[in-house]
């Protein structure tokens, strides 16, 4: 098991991840361990998809997966690849 949470690194060293706001289209920047943002645009909430280093070790993980999907953050599609790939790392 760990001895700390493998997130930690993105605090030691954060990266810039962007994405498109979902409503507008602005581009939205995120720490990497950030996962919630406000759109500079239009003001909205926007949330940053889980990264494929966390389902490798979260217990929440199917949990994190079926949020994402309900909040129409993700395809079908790309949840069956996390699923996938949290299944490997078991």
């Amino acid at each position: 098991m760990f001895k700390h949470c493998p997130g930690v690194r993105s605090f030691v060293s954060p990266q810039i991840i962007i994405r498109n706001c979902p409503f507008c289209g602005e581009e939205v920047e995120f720490f990497e361990y950030e996962t919630v943002q406000e759109c500079p645009n239009c003001g909205r909430t926007v949330y940053r998809e889980a990264s494929e280093i966390c389902v490798t070790w979260c217990s929440y993980v199917d949990k994190c997966i079926e949020e994402l999907v309900k909040k129409r953050l993700i395809t079908e599609e790309r949840a069956e690849e996390l699923r996938r790939l949290a299944k490997q790392s078991k």
